[in-house]
């Protein structure tokens, strides 16, 4: 099996540079079955994801967060030339929350051998269609699109006098964020059935967490064939401060403020105006059209993991 892993040198506090050496070497004498290709700025594992479907590789590993991620599978799909390859993730970035969906052991060095081994599971994406500066765009994800407050912390963490500097400034962002909350009328449709709600986010899961392990969706699949859609009726600070302690110890679903659906196609917009992300990247603005692709590829994992062992302690 030919693989290639698409390392972000500057995932995880700018660690992954010095890490990935040794930790493919672990791999030893396996680690000569796999090809190392750095990104070197914003969208590039992008073109090397491309180059290395058209390159005939049979496997694409993401070294470093869900950005990585998103950016290789874009990178995949998109291009037309050659197999589609499986797809991998050895997470060494500030944010992996779509591997912890799956089991793959906890150490890294286990999650390495479980990114090269030949076991896989078909897993579903998400494509949406929005409107950007760069006019119309198509973009798949993997984990989640958000919509309202989510969005707004990444925008403020991404433009934050700290950078990137890991879960401390991502939770001030978030803080930053909760102050200038803001609701949103949301209309559109679910499965061509009429939606109208005012919330605070909505999120169309095809995994259960985001952001720091926190459980946005517990009832979402990454193998499933509809989205879990989550959303927020508005709620004062104290109210989003709770909103959040439910989430991180999984019981989001039991407040009142939190409504639920499932569906595989969306379309939605917003007013006033509401940013966009998908696993963790800004896209663009509402209006967006979402739909899902099931059995979109294969991913290098033994099983999904069951929500509740998700979050039963660090991995």
């Amino acid at each position: 099996m030919r693989i290639a892993a698409i390392v972000n040198p500057v995932s995880g506090l700018k660690t992954a540079r010095k890490n990935w050496p040794a930790l493919l070497h672990s791999l030893a004498p396996g680690a000569a079955g796999v090809e190392t290709f750095w990104s070197v700025y914003p969208g590039h594992a992008e073109l090397l994801a491309a180059s290395a479907r058209r390159s005939g590789y049979d496997r694409v590993i993401a070294v470093g967060g869900d950005g990585t991620l998103f950016e290789i599978l874009n990178g995949l799909w998109w291009e037309q030339r050659g197999e589609l390859p499986s797809v991998g993730m050895v997470p060494l970035g500030t944010g992996c929350d779509y591997i912890r969906n799956f089991e793959v052991g906890r150490s890294r060095v286990e999650k390495l051998r479980a990114a090269v081994s030949q076991s896989t599971i078909t897993v579903s994406l998400g494509r949406c269609r929005i409107q950007n500066a760069e006019g119309q765009r198509e973009r798949v994800f993997a984990m989640i699109l958000g919509m309202g407050l989510d969005a707004e912390v990444i925008r403020r963490f991404r433009a934050g006098r700290f950078g990137r500097a890991g879960w401390p400034a991502y939770a001030m962002s978030a803080l930053r964020a909760f102050r200038g909350l803001e609701s949103h009328a949301l209309s559109g449709s679910l499965n061509g059935s009429s939606f109208n709600t005012i919330a605070i986010f909505l999120g169309a899961a095809l995994g259960c967490c985001f952001g720091k392990r926190i459980v946005v969706a517990p009832a979402a699949s990454p193998s499933g064939n509809q989205f879990e859609l989550v959303w927020a009726e508005p709620v004062g600070f104290l109210g989003l401060l709770s909103l959040v302690f439910l989430a991180y110890f999984g019981s989001l679903h039991r407040s009142p403020h939190v409504k639920a659906a499932r569906a595989s196609r969306v379309s939605l917009d917003a007013v006033p105006r509401a940013l966009i992300q998908a696993d963790g990247e800004l896209i663009g603005n509402a209006p967006v059209d979402i739909e899902i692709i099931p059995g979109a590829l294969s991913f290098a994992a033994k099983a999904v993991r069951k929500t509740s062992d998700t979050f039963a302690g660090p991995s």
